[in-house]
Protein backbone atom coordinates (compact mmCIF):
# COMPACT_ATOMS: atom_id res chain seq x y z
CA UNK A 1 0.00 0.00 0.00
CA UNK A 2 1.32 3.44 -0.93
CA UNK A 3 2.44 5.73 1.86
CA UNK A 4 -0.03 8.56 2.74
CA UNK A 5 2.40 11.24 1.63
CA UNK A 6 2.67 9.59 -1.78
CA UNK A 7 -1.14 9.63 -2.19
CA UNK A 8 -1.27 13.30 -1.23
CA UNK A 9 1.55 14.06 -3.69
CA UNK A 10 -0.23 12.24 -6.49
CA UNK A 11 -3.48 14.04 -5.70
CA UNK A 12 -1.78 17.43 -5.78
CA UNK A 13 -0.03 16.54 -9.00
CA UNK A 14 -3.31 15.48 -10.60
CA UNK A 15 -5.02 18.70 -9.50
CA UNK A 16 -2.10 20.77 -10.76
CA UNK A 17 -2.38 19.07 -14.14
CA UNK A 18 -6.10 19.84 -14.22
CA UNK A 19 -5.53 23.51 -13.44
CA UNK A 20 -2.78 23.81 -16.04
CA UNK A 21 -5.03 22.11 -18.55
CA UNK A 22 -7.93 24.47 -17.82
CA UNK A 23 -5.65 27.44 -18.45
CA UNK A 24 -4.50 25.84 -21.68
CA UNK A 25 -8.09 25.23 -22.80
CA UNK A 26 -9.00 28.88 -22.25
CA UNK A 27 -6.07 29.84 -24.47
CA UNK A 28 -7.01 27.30 -27.16
CA UNK A 29 -10.66 28.34 -27.27
CA UNK A 30 -11.43 30.49 -30.29
CA UNK A 31 -8.32 29.65 -32.32
CA UNK A 32 -10.13 30.27 -35.59
CA UNK A 33 -10.96 33.81 -34.46
CA UNK A 34 -7.26 34.71 -34.41
CA UNK A 35 -5.55 36.63 -37.22
CA UNK A 36 -4.06 34.39 -39.91
CA UNK A 37 -0.48 35.29 -39.05
CA UNK A 38 -1.02 34.48 -35.38
CA UNK A 39 -2.73 31.19 -36.20
CA UNK A 40 0.17 30.15 -38.41
CA UNK A 41 2.56 31.03 -35.60
CA UNK A 42 0.48 28.88 -33.25
CA UNK A 43 0.93 25.90 -35.55
CA UNK A 44 4.68 26.50 -35.72
CA UNK A 45 5.23 27.16 -32.01
CA UNK A 46 6.30 23.60 -31.23
CA UNK A 47 3.32 22.89 -28.98
CA UNK A 48 1.01 19.88 -29.06
CA UNK A 49 -1.97 22.04 -30.01
CA UNK A 50 -3.04 23.18 -32.45
CA UNK A 51 -1.62 20.15 -34.21
CA UNK A 52 -2.14 17.85 -37.16
CA UNK A 53 -5.83 17.21 -36.52
CA UNK A 54 -6.65 20.90 -36.46
CA UNK A 55 -4.43 21.39 -39.52
CA UNK A 56 -6.46 18.77 -41.41
CA UNK A 57 -9.70 20.52 -40.41
CA UNK A 58 -8.24 23.85 -41.54
CA UNK A 59 -7.44 22.33 -44.93
CA UNK A 60 -11.06 21.27 -45.21
CA UNK A 61 -12.27 24.75 -44.28
CA UNK A 62 -10.08 26.34 -46.94
CA UNK A 63 -11.40 23.86 -49.49
CA UNK A 64 -14.95 24.78 -48.44
CA UNK A 65 -14.34 28.48 -48.99
CA UNK A 66 -12.83 27.94 -52.43
CA UNK A 67 -15.75 25.79 -53.57
CA UNK A 68 -18.25 28.35 -52.26
CA UNK A 69 -16.42 31.06 -54.21
CA UNK A 70 -16.67 29.00 -57.41
CA UNK A 71 -20.38 28.43 -56.77
CA UNK A 72 -21.03 32.13 -56.21
CA UNK A 73 -19.22 33.20 -59.36
CA UNK A 74 -20.85 30.45 -61.41
CA UNK A 75 -24.33 31.39 -60.17
CA UNK A 76 -23.76 34.84 -61.69
CA UNK A 77 -22.97 33.44 -65.14
CA UNK A 78 -25.80 32.56 -67.58
CA UNK A 79 -23.48 30.09 -69.32
CA UNK A 80 -23.71 27.91 -66.19
CA UNK A 81 -27.47 28.26 -65.79
CA UNK A 82 -28.33 24.60 -66.36
CA UNK A 83 -26.03 23.70 -63.45
CA UNK A 84 -27.36 26.33 -61.03
CA UNK A 85 -29.54 23.90 -59.02
CA UNK A 86 -26.58 21.58 -58.37
CA UNK A 87 -24.29 24.49 -57.55
CA UNK A 88 -26.85 25.98 -55.16
CA UNK A 89 -27.18 22.62 -53.43
CA UNK A 90 -23.41 22.28 -53.05
CA UNK A 91 -23.06 25.81 -51.70
CA UNK A 92 -25.87 25.29 -49.19
CA UNK A 93 -24.53 21.93 -47.98
CA UNK A 94 -21.06 23.31 -47.48
CA UNK A 95 -22.22 26.40 -45.61
CA UNK A 96 -24.80 24.67 -43.41
CA UNK A 97 -23.11 21.31 -42.79
CA UNK A 98 -19.46 21.02 -43.78
CA UNK A 99 -18.13 24.33 -42.50
CA UNK A 100 -19.81 24.15 -39.06
CA UNK A 101 -18.65 20.55 -38.64
CA UNK A 102 -15.05 21.36 -39.55
CA UNK A 103 -14.98 24.44 -37.31
CA UNK A 104 -16.18 22.34 -34.39
CA UNK A 105 -13.66 19.59 -35.13
CA UNK A 106 -10.83 22.13 -35.43
CA UNK A 107 -11.41 23.47 -31.92
CA UNK A 108 -12.38 20.10 -30.44
CA UNK A 109 -9.23 18.37 -31.66
CA UNK A 110 -7.01 21.17 -30.35
CA UNK A 111 -8.59 20.91 -26.89
CA UNK A 112 -8.65 17.13 -26.67
CA UNK A 113 -5.15 16.46 -27.90
CA UNK A 114 -3.82 19.11 -25.55
CA UNK A 115 -5.48 17.16 -22.74
CA UNK A 116 -3.95 13.91 -24.01
CA UNK A 117 -0.46 15.41 -23.81
CA UNK A 118 -1.09 16.85 -20.33
CA UNK A 119 -2.27 13.45 -19.07
CA UNK A 120 0.72 11.70 -20.58
CA UNK A 121 3.04 14.09 -18.78
CA UNK A 122 1.20 13.46 -15.53
CA UNK A 123 1.48 9.72 -16.14
CA UNK A 124 5.23 9.96 -16.68
CA UNK A 125 5.65 11.97 -13.47
CA UNK A 126 3.32 9.83 -11.33
CA UNK A 127 4.99 8.04 -8.43
CA UNK A 128 2.73 5.00 -8.09
CA UNK A 129 1.70 2.29 -10.53
CA UNK A 130 -1.94 3.00 -9.70
CA UNK A 131 -1.65 6.66 -10.66
CA UNK A 132 0.33 5.84 -13.80
CA UNK A 133 -2.37 3.38 -14.84
CA UNK A 134 -5.16 5.88 -14.15
CA UNK A 135 -3.49 8.61 -16.20
CA UNK A 136 -2.75 6.14 -18.99
CA UNK A 137 -6.37 4.97 -19.21
CA UNK A 138 -7.69 8.50 -19.28
CA UNK A 139 -5.19 9.66 -21.89
CA UNK A 140 -5.97 6.66 -24.10
CA UNK A 141 -9.70 7.29 -23.83
CA UNK A 142 -9.14 10.87 -24.96
CA UNK A 143 -6.84 9.69 -27.73
CA UNK A 144 -9.68 7.57 -29.03
CA UNK A 145 -11.81 10.73 -29.16
CA UNK A 146 -9.04 12.53 -31.02
CA UNK A 147 -8.84 9.65 -33.48
CA UNK A 148 -12.58 9.92 -34.10
CA UNK A 149 -11.98 13.60 -34.89
CA UNK A 150 -9.47 12.57 -37.55
CA UNK A 151 -11.90 10.07 -39.08
CA UNK A 152 -14.69 12.67 -39.16
CA UNK A 153 -12.42 15.26 -40.78
CA UNK A 154 -11.37 12.71 -43.41
CA UNK A 155 -15.02 11.86 -44.10
CA UNK A 156 -15.97 15.50 -44.66
CA UNK A 157 -12.94 16.14 -46.87
CA UNK A 158 -13.77 13.02 -48.88
CA UNK A 159 -17.15 14.51 -49.72
CA UNK A 160 -15.47 17.81 -50.51
CA UNK A 161 -13.44 16.07 -53.22
CA UNK A 162 -16.68 15.12 -54.97
CA UNK A 163 -18.02 18.66 -54.72
CA UNK A 164 -14.72 20.07 -55.95
CA UNK A 165 -14.80 17.83 -59.02
CA UNK A 166 -18.43 18.75 -59.70
CA UNK A 167 -17.77 22.49 -59.62
CA UNK A 168 -14.63 21.99 -61.71
CA UNK A 169 -16.65 20.24 -64.40
CA UNK A 170 -19.82 22.36 -64.24
CA UNK A 171 -18.76 25.70 -62.79
CA UNK A 172 -17.55 28.80 -64.61
CA UNK A 173 -14.41 27.68 -66.53
CA UNK A 174 -12.23 30.74 -65.72
CA UNK A 175 -12.31 29.88 -61.99
CA UNK A 176 -11.21 26.27 -62.36
CA UNK A 177 -7.97 27.22 -60.62
CA UNK A 178 -10.02 27.65 -57.46
CA UNK A 179 -11.82 24.36 -58.09
CA UNK A 180 -8.53 22.56 -58.65
CA UNK A 181 -7.03 24.02 -55.50
CA UNK A 182 -10.12 22.93 -53.54
CA UNK A 183 -9.80 19.38 -54.89
CA UNK A 184 -6.10 19.25 -53.97
CA UNK A 185 -6.72 20.61 -50.49
CA UNK A 186 -9.56 18.16 -49.86
CA UNK A 187 -7.34 15.25 -50.94
CA UNK A 188 -4.68 16.49 -48.51
CA UNK A 189 -7.29 16.71 -45.75
CA UNK A 190 -8.27 13.08 -46.24
CA UNK A 191 -4.64 11.95 -46.36
CA UNK A 192 -3.87 13.86 -43.17
CA UNK A 193 -6.80 12.23 -41.41
CA UNK A 194 -5.56 8.78 -42.47
CA UNK A 195 -2.02 9.56 -41.28
CA UNK A 196 -3.30 10.73 -37.89
CA UNK A 197 -5.70 7.83 -37.40
CA UNK A 198 -3.03 5.24 -38.22
CA UNK A 199 -0.53 6.82 -35.85
CA UNK A 200 -3.05 7.05 -33.01
CA UNK A 201 -4.26 3.49 -33.51
CA UNK A 202 -0.66 2.31 -33.33
CA UNK A 203 -0.41 3.98 -29.91
CA UNK A 204 -3.71 2.38 -28.87
CA UNK A 205 -2.58 -1.17 -29.64
CA UNK A 206 -4.06 -3.69 -27.24
CA UNK A 207 -7.29 -1.72 -26.87
CA UNK A 208 -10.56 -2.80 -28.43
CA UNK A 209 -10.81 0.52 -30.26
CA UNK A 210 -7.63 -0.23 -32.22
CA UNK A 211 -8.72 -3.65 -33.46
CA UNK A 212 -12.21 -2.37 -34.29
CA UNK A 213 -11.12 0.70 -36.26
CA UNK A 214 -7.87 -0.19 -38.01
CA UNK A 215 -9.90 -1.34 -41.02
CA UNK A 216 -11.39 2.14 -41.42
CA UNK A 217 -7.98 3.47 -42.43
CA UNK A 218 -7.68 0.95 -45.26
CA UNK A 219 -11.23 1.70 -46.40
CA UNK A 220 -10.54 5.43 -46.51
CA UNK A 221 -7.32 4.85 -48.43
CA UNK A 222 -9.12 2.71 -51.00
CA UNK A 223 -11.86 5.29 -51.48
CA UNK A 224 -9.32 8.10 -51.72
CA UNK A 225 -7.37 6.27 -54.44
CA UNK A 226 -10.49 6.15 -56.61
CA UNK A 227 -11.25 9.82 -56.10
CA UNK A 228 -7.65 10.78 -56.83
CA UNK A 229 -8.07 9.10 -60.20
CA UNK A 230 -10.99 11.42 -60.95
CA UNK A 231 -8.96 14.39 -59.74
CA UNK A 232 -6.11 13.50 -62.10
CA UNK A 233 -8.63 13.33 -64.95
CA UNK A 234 -9.47 16.98 -64.23
CA UNK A 235 -5.79 17.88 -64.47
CA UNK A 236 -5.39 16.00 -67.75
CA UNK A 237 -8.49 17.64 -69.20
CA UNK A 238 -7.24 21.13 -68.40
CA UNK A 239 -3.76 20.27 -69.64
CA UNK A 240 -5.23 19.09 -72.95
CA UNK A 241 -7.14 22.37 -73.27
CA UNK A 242 -3.97 24.34 -72.54
CA UNK A 243 -1.98 22.33 -75.08
CA UNK A 244 -4.63 22.85 -77.76
CA UNK A 245 -4.75 26.58 -77.06
CA UNK A 246 -0.97 26.89 -77.33
CA UNK A 247 -0.87 24.90 -80.57
CA UNK A 248 -3.67 26.92 -82.14
CA UNK A 249 -1.97 30.16 -81.13
CA UNK A 250 1.30 28.94 -82.64
CA UNK A 251 -0.44 28.01 -85.90
CA UNK A 252 -2.20 31.38 -86.04
CA UNK A 253 1.03 33.25 -85.37
CA UNK A 254 2.88 31.19 -87.95
CA UNK A 255 0.21 31.92 -90.56
CA UNK A 256 0.15 35.64 -89.76
CA UNK A 257 3.90 35.99 -90.32
CA UNK A 258 3.96 33.79 -93.41
CA UNK A 259 6.48 31.43 -91.87
CA UNK A 260 6.96 28.16 -93.72
CA UNK A 261 9.15 25.20 -92.99
CA UNK A 262 12.02 24.47 -95.44
CA UNK A 263 11.37 21.50 -97.69
CA UNK A 264 13.26 18.32 -96.96
CA UNK A 265 15.10 18.55 -100.28
CA UNK A 266 16.45 22.10 -99.85
CA UNK A 267 20.20 22.57 -99.86
CA UNK A 268 22.09 24.35 -97.17
CA UNK A 269 24.37 27.20 -98.10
Amino acid sequence: MAAPWRCISASKQYERTRVENQVSQSILTGLLARPTTQLLEDFGAGNASPGSGSAAALMGLLGCKLIVTVCRKSLEKPVCQKHWPALEYIQDQIQTQFEPALRTLFEKDAREFDQVVALRRARDQAETAHDKSAYSRESNALLEEATENAFKIADVCMRLIDHGITVFENGWPPVRGDSGAAISIAVSGVMSGIFIANLNIKSLKGRRYATTNIGRCAELHGELSKKQGRAFECILKLNAEALTAVQLDFIATEGAHGISEPTSGSESA
